[in-house]
């Protein structure tokens, strides 16, 4: 018998342990898939100073800490990158309770499924980055307890999907103050023993992958209710799907990446390939191929995609590396026509496990180090129209297990 433990920290699948990173996504109506926003700049970071010149707003999560802080990029025009001045943070965990991550929502809303049952939403203040509890949230969901129940949210802002043992809930989002509603009377969608690990959706907004361990079962939404309907062309490859923790979508739709995250931890084996899928528009329409591999120099911990399509960045792990097990951050040129990966740029001074891009494409915010700061904690790194990152911004300090950011709303 396979007894699979779900966790956003740690993850038990098959025997092998499985070290999953906490996720953080956002989502605008100009954007795609649950993890970035397109936008109409090159991604050229604006000069002069230190380069603060636009308000972003980032959130982390430590989850055994029991803390929730809020670092500000600019905030007030201050050209700083500090922690949220007087942010008061919501009393949301026990020791015990942990999150299935983030999710900014029009740059207006942020959601959060916590392991005490719990689905919990905030509005976002523009001006000061604040949060102020969204009407009838928290949500009591029938979240299992102790286990981190993944989130992922649709394009256009109009749905939010989170899983737990009993399948997948969906939930209609107000769009006028962000309360919540769950569809389909309240049950979830897509049990039958579907127990997902994550969730992602496509970069045109029609589809929901859902990793459970197993396979990657793909699902379409309606646009008007988000009813959810198998697709069919279920990945079911045992080397691939079955360690399957984590994928992302680009702009085009056309195209998923996804990571093991299996990175030696208790001796396991490293896997440092990032895999692609390609969406097919015909035969099971949402259906995934799998592509050949792209052999990353490190175990993948992490996948960003730059709003405008043409980059991919890779955070890696190596638990078994003689120092830090942070790895540098890799970029890759995606091709848009093809889906491949090639060029890899390696940004050798800085180390992080994961990672957060701004709608504007300007800012990639980690968790880590870099070579002159050793100490963990968030850095706001310019990204060059190259994709090549720096940075004139002191770290904060902080670190979290989830984090997400926002350009100001």
């Amino acid at each position: 018998m396979t007894v699979k433990v779900r966790g956003l920290c740690v993850l038990a699948v098959l025997g092998a342990t499985m070290w999953l990173a906490g996720c953080g996504h956002y989502v605008c109506k100009a954007g795609f898939g649950d993890t970035t926003c397109s936008n109409s700049t090159s991604g050229t970071p604006p000069g002069g100073g230190n380069g603060a010149t636009q308000t972003a707003f980032v959130y982390t999560v430590d989850d055994p800490a029991g803390q929730f802080a809020a670092v500000g990029l600019d905030v007030n025009n201050s050209l700083t990158f500090a922690p949220v001045p007087n942010f008061v943070p919501p009393p949301v965990f026990t020791n015990k309770d942990i999150d299935g991550g983030l999710v900014i929502v029009n740059k207006k809303y942020m959601y959060m499924p916590v392991s005490d049952g719990n689905l919990y939403g905030y509005s976002i203040d523009a001006t000061t980055g604040a949060l102020t509890v969204l009407p009838n949230t928290p949500l009591k969901l029938s979240l299992p307890p102790y286990v981190a129940s993944p989130i992922a949210a649709d394009p256009a802002g109009k749905y939010l999907f989170v899983g737990d043992a009993a399948g997948i809930y969906v939930l209609n989002i107000n769009q006028n103050d962000g309360s919540l509603t769950v569809s389909n009377g309240g049950a979830p969608f897509a049990g039958s023993g579907l127990q997902p690990v994550y969730l992602a959706t496509d970069g045109a907004g029609k589809y929901l992958y859902v990793p459970d361990g197993t396979a990657i079962t793909a699902f379409s939404y309606s646009s008007t209710t988000g009813a959810l309907t198998p697709v069919g062309g279920t990945v079911t490859n045992s080397e691939i799907a079955s360690t399957m923790l984590f994928l992302v979508g680009e702009p085009s739709g056309k195209y998923m990446f996804g990571i093991t995250q299996q990175n030696g931890a208790q001796g396991t084996a490293l896997d440092n390939n990032i895999y692609e899928f390609t969406i097919s528009s015909t035969t099971a329409p949402g259906s995934l191929t799998q592509l050949a591999p792209t052999v990353n120099a490190e175990a993948p911990s992490w996948l960003v995609v730059s709003p405008n399509g043409q980059f991919l960045y890779a955070f890696s792990t190596n638990d078994q590396a003689a120092t830090s097990q942070r790895q540098p951050i890799v970029v890759y040129s995606l091709n848009s026509a093809t889906g491949a990966l090639s060029n890899p740029l390696t940004s050798a001074g800085f180390l992080a496990t994961r990672g957060a891009i701004d709608q504007s494409g300007k800012y990639l915010f980690i968790e880590g180090e870099s070579t002159t700061v050793k100490s963990a904690g968030i850095l706001a790194l310019q990204v060059a129209s190259d994709g090549s990152l720096s940075t004139t911004l002191p770290d904060t300090g902080l670190a979290g297990v989830s984090m997400v950011v926002t350009d100001e709303p």
